[in-house]
């Protein structure tokens, strides 16, 4: 299975393939096999930016990406999207919307809740979004899950710069937000430590041996257990913020072994 980042390198082909500004219909026939990291932020072009997605030239393809936007029934492998409701926070509604459908592994359940609850969680108390969602995919072989959050607010470097919180790029926009640069107050303006996503990386993993992916604004930051990988990329190809997270499946996570605070560094 490809990493992360390699599955979003074909969401940027596909965009580098076409005028952003000027084109409608995006072609993503050079696409031959659809995950959550590419299907994201195509959905959200579909409804941020009123982009069509030509049908694939592969009925198997297409068949996939109509399950996955829940256009036809989804195998019980696929999540497919689920909008997070802007008005309210539906984290805990949706979590378990998530876990019914995906049906894990007893010892998997509760660091899923955790990470899913934190994910949805920051997407409500950072982004000022008004259009957001969640896609899953289990693959049975190598046996993993990926789950994509997209949201369309401000973005991570937005959120920064509104609390004139100094970043030399996006890409160390997106490192400072993991190491708990917050821009979260409690009702008498106290700017919190955000220190949520800096667990939820730790858990995924260290704790699952997984990898996380978070593009924002013209960043891209990719984080194994073993290495850092940054990249900065075209602007406004994505609007808001991707969060990935890719996770073994049944493989019991103790979270409280990784929630301590890890300072990560570029």
């Amino acid at each position: 299975m490809n990493p992360l980042r390699k599955n979003f390198n074909e969401y940027i082909q596909i965009m580098d393939n076409h005028d952003m500004y000027n084109e409608s219909v995006i072609n993503i026939d050079s696409c031959n096999f659809l995950t959550p990291t590419i299907i994201a932020p195509l959905i959200s072009l579909m409804y941020n930016y009123n982009k069509k997605i030509k049908d694939h030239e592969s009925p198997v393809v297409e068949d996939y990406f109509n399950r996955a936007l829940g256009i036809t029934k989804p195998k019980d492998t696929t999540l497919p999207f689920r909008f997070l409701d802007e008005a309210t926070d539906n984290s805990e509604e949706l979590t378990k919307e998530i876990l019914n459908i995906i049906k894990p592994a007893k010892e998997e359940t509760q660091a899923l809740k955790y990470l899913f609850h934190e994910v949805i969680s920051n997407v409500y108390d950072h982004s000022e979004f008004d259009n957001g969602f969640v896609i899953g995919q289990t693959y049975p072989n190598p046996n993993i899950t990926d789950f994509s959050f997209m949201d369309n607010g401000i973005s991570i470097p937005g959120s920064l710069k509104e609390f004139n919180i100094h970043f030399k790029n996006d890409c160390d926009a997106i490192i400072k937000a993991i190491n708990g640069e917050s821009t979260k107050t409690d009702p008498v303006g106290y700017v919190e430590r955000g220190t949520g996503l800096n667990s939820v990386i730790n858990i995924v993993t260290r704790g699952a041996r997984g990898s996380v992916l978070i593009a924002s604004g013209k960043g891209l930051i990719e984080i194994t257990r073993n290495r850092i990988f940054s990249k900065e990329i075209p602007q406004d190809y994505i609007k808001g913020t991707l969060v990935n997270l890719r996770l073994h499946n049944n493989r019991k996570i103790d979270i409280y072994e990784h929630m301590g605070y890890v300072e990560y560094v570029l």
